[in-house]
C-alpha cells in the first residue's frame, strides 16, 4: 500500500472562491480537509476581483424589490448561452446556487447584498433583469483575520482609490461621474481612512477595510479558521496520485520537501486558469496573446488543468476567457481593466487603421471578441487605441490616469506622461503619434461625432442596452454613452484584448466530478472555478458570472465527495 506523509479526507488545491467554498462545505459534512496554495498569498484571482456573485432569483432581490423567478433565470441562461451549455448544468447551477447562498449566509461569515441597479449584461434578452442578480460581499474588517490578514492576496491596483483604500461596487457606480457629491463622498471616505490609522499601525500600513474580492475571500478564510481547517501556503501540487484508476492523493511540495498527501474522499482542483501560461495560451488561445494583458493572478499557470489532462480528462472552451479590454501601465506586467471607461461619452476604441470596430459599451467579453474578429479582418487591431478628447480627460478616469479635474496633465507622473498617455493639439497630430492614418481617424471621428450629437450609434448601437448605460454619464444627453470628440487637446491610450482569467478547463458533470474524453468519471477528482470549463459557455450572464459558479461548484464537489465511496485506507 502507498506510504503517505499526510492524510485527509478531502484535499483542495488552490485558495480562491471555489477552493474555500469547497473546503468549508467539506468540513461541515464531516470530512477532514487540507487546502494547499502554491504562492505565498491566498485568495487567487478571486481576492483581486470585484467579488461580485451572480445568482438568479436570489433571496436579496426580493428585499430590494426586484422580482425574479426560477423560470426566468433558466430562460435567460438558455438564451445567452445559445445552446452551447447543457440544460442539465444550467438547471443544476440555478437550483444549487440558491442553496449555496442560504448555506453561506447561515453557516459562514460570507454575506451578500444585492446590487439592485447593476443590470444583467443582456437585460433585454428573454428572462433578463435590470438589476439584483449580481450581489456584492458585505465589507469586512481585515484585522479579524489576525496574522492571516498579512497573507491575503492584495486587490488589483485598479481597485484601489488613490492607491490606499477600497470602496464597494455600489459606491463605485456613484463615483464614476466625480461630481460635487462624489467629491464630498471621496473626502468622507478619506477621512474614515485616516481614522483607521491605529489599525494600520498593526497591519504594516495595509488598510483593513476590505470590500470586493478581498472581503469575499477574507470572510471565507475566517470561516475556515473557525473550523481549524489548515491552509498551507507556498505549497504547490506537483502531481496527482492514482491507484486503480482512482485519484487518491497528490504530491505536494512544502518547505522544499516532496510530500505525499492522501485524500481519501478526493481532490478538488480549484487552482485557477492558465492566463499566465504563455505556452498554453499559444497552444489553445486566440492570437495574438500575451500573459501581460491579463488582469488575472500572476500565479495562474494552469497547474490543475495540466494535472487533469495528464489523467486523460476532457477539456473544453480552451480558446476562451473572461475577456475584458485592458490597457498597459508602463513597467507593469498586468492588464488594467477598462470596464468603466468603455461606456463613458467622448471616447471611442479604434484599430490600427483608425476605425471603430465595435460597440465600446457592450459587455466587456463581447468587446474583446469583436476585437479579435476585427483582427482577423484587418490584421491591425491588436493592439488598438482608446481615443478621447479634453472633456473626457477632465471628467473621467482613463486606466491609471485620474480625471483631469483632480489630476491635471502637469501633475501626472513622468512615466505616465512620456511612456503611456499620448496627447496632441490636433487630430492629425494624434494620429501621427499613435501610428494610424490621419485621414481615416478624422473620418471616423467626423462620423462618430455626428451620431453622438443625434444620440444614435447607427454603426454598432452604443448605448441602446441598459447594460451599456450602467456606467454611462446620465448628465450627457440624448445618449449617456456617446459624446462628440471635438475639444482639444486629444488623447489616446493603448488598448489590448485582456481578460480576468481563462474560461476553458476540465469538463465536469453537475457534481463537479472531472470527466474523461469518453464521458466516464475520473473517480476521486473534482474541479471548480476557472480550473473547470465554464458552464456559461462563451458568454457572461452578469457581474459575478465567474464567482457565482465557482462558489457553487466548489460546494457541490464537496458534497459529491462526501457521498462517494472512499479510497482504500492506507496502512
Amino acid at each position: 500500500m502507498a506510504q503517505w506523509d499526510h492524510s485527509v479526507d478531502f484535499l483542495v488545491v488552490g485558495s480562491g472562491a471555489a477552493a474555500l467554498s469547497g473546503a468549508t462545505r467539506a468540513h461541515d459534512l464531516g470530512m477532514s480537509v487540507l487546502v494547499v496554495e502554491k504562492s505565498e498569498a491566498y485568495g487567487g484571482s478571486s481576492a483581486m476581483s470585484g467579488g461580485v456573485c451572480w445568482v438568479g432569483n436570489n433571496p436579496h432581490m426580493k428585499a430590494a424589490g426586484v422580482a425574479d423567478s426560477n423560470e426566468e433565470v433558466l430562460t435567460y441562461l438558455r438564451s445567452i448561452t445559445k445552446g452551447e451549455a447543457s440544460d442539465e448544468h444550467l438547471v443544476a447551477y440555478r437550483d444549487a446556487s440558491l442553496r449555496m447562498v442560504d448555506y453561506l449566509a447561515a453557516k459562514t461569515h460570507l454575506a451578500f447584498e444585492a446590487l439592485d441597479l447593476y443590470t444583467d449584461y443582456y437585460p433585454e434578452a428573454p428572462g433578463g433583469k435590470s438589476g439584483g442578480r449580481s450581489m456584492e460581499p458585505v465589507p469586512f474588517d481585515g484585522t479579524l483575520l489576525g496574522e492571516d490578514f498579512a497573507t491575503l492576496r492584495r486587490p488589483a491596483v485598479s481597485a484601489m482609490i488613490l492607491g490606499r483604500f477600497m470602496i464597494t461596487a455600489r459606491i463605485a457606480k456613484r463615483m464614476v461621474m466625480l461630481d460635487l457629491r462624489a467629491l464630498l463622498a471621496m473626502a468622507w471616505f478619506f477621512f474614515l481612512y485616516l481614522l483607521r490609522a491605529p489599525k494600520r499601525a498593526h497591519t504594516k500600513g495595509r488598510d483593513p477595510y476590505l470590500t470586493n474580492g478581498n472581503a469575499l475571500i477574507a470572510r471565507l478564510r475566517l470561516s475556515l479558521k473557525d473550523r481549524n481547517v489548515p491552509l498551507w501556503l507556498s505549497s504547490p501540487m506537483r502531481e496527482l496520485v492514482v491507484e486503480d484508476g482512482r485519484v487518491v492523493g497528490a504530491v505536494v511540495e512544502r518547505d522544499g520537501k516532496s510530500m505525499r498527501v492522501e485524500a481519501r474522499r478526493g481532490v478538488l482542483l480549484a487552482a485557477g486558469g492558465f492566463e499566465r501560461n504563455a505556452e498554453l495560451r499559444a497552444r489553445f488561445g486566440k492570437q495574438p496573446s500575451s500573459t501581460e494583458w491579463t488582469a488575472g493572478n500572476e500565479q495562474n499557470t494552469g497547474d490543475g488543468i495540466v494535472a487533469g489532462m495528464a489523467l486523460g480528462a476532457r477539456t473544453a472552451l480552451m480558446d476562451e476567457a473572461w475577456w475584458t479590454p485592458t490597457t498597459q501601465y508602463p513597467g507593469v506586467k498586468s492588464g488594467w481593466v477598462l470596464v468603466v471607461e468603455k461606456s463613458l461619452p467622448h471616447g471611442i476604441f479604434i484599430n490600427g487603421n483608425g476605425q471603430r470596430f465595435t460597440n465600446e459599451a457592450a459587455p466587456y467579453v463581447d468587446v474583446v471578441v469583436a476585437m479579435y474578429e476585427d483582427q482577423k479582418k484587418t490584421g491591425n487591431t491588436v493592439p488598438g487605441w482608446m481615443v478621447f478628447d479634453a472633456r473626457y480627460r477632465r471628467n473621467y478616469i482613463a486606466g491609471p490616469v485620474g480625471p483631469g479635474k483632480v489630476l491635471p496633465d502637469e501633475r501626472l507622473g513622468r512615466k505616465l506622461r512620456t511612456q503611456y498617455l499620448r496627447k496632441a493639439a490636433t487630430v492629425p497630430e494624434l494620429a501621427e503619434k499613435i501610428g494610424v492614418p490621419a485621414d481615416a481617424l478624422a473620418a471616423t471621428l467626423a462620423r462618430y461625432n455626428d451620431m453622438a450629437r443625434k444620440g444614435r450609434d447607427d454603426d454598432f448601437g452604443r448605448g441602446e442596452s441598459a447594460s451599456d448605460r450602467y456606467y454611462g454619464d446620465d448628465r450627457v444627453t440624448p445618449n449617456p454613452c456617446m459624446g462628440p470628440l471635438e475639444t482639444a487637446p486629444f488623447y489616446a491610450i493603448p488598448l489590448f484584448p485582456g481578460d480576468l482569467g481563462t474560461k476553458g478547463g476540465l469538463v465536469t458533470d453537475t457534481h463537479g466530478r472531472v470527466l474523461r474524453e469518453d464521458g466516464s468519471v475520473i473517480a476521486g477528482l473534482f474541479a471548480a472555478g476557472n480550473t473547470s470549463a465554464s458552464i456559461m459557455a462563451r458568454t457572461y450572464p452578469g457581474a459575478g458570472g465567474t464567482i457565482g459558479p465557482a462558489l457553487c461548484f466548489g460546494m457541490l464537489s464537496a458534497e459529491a465527495a462526501a457521498e462517494g465511496a472512499p479510497a482504500a485506507a492506507a496502512t
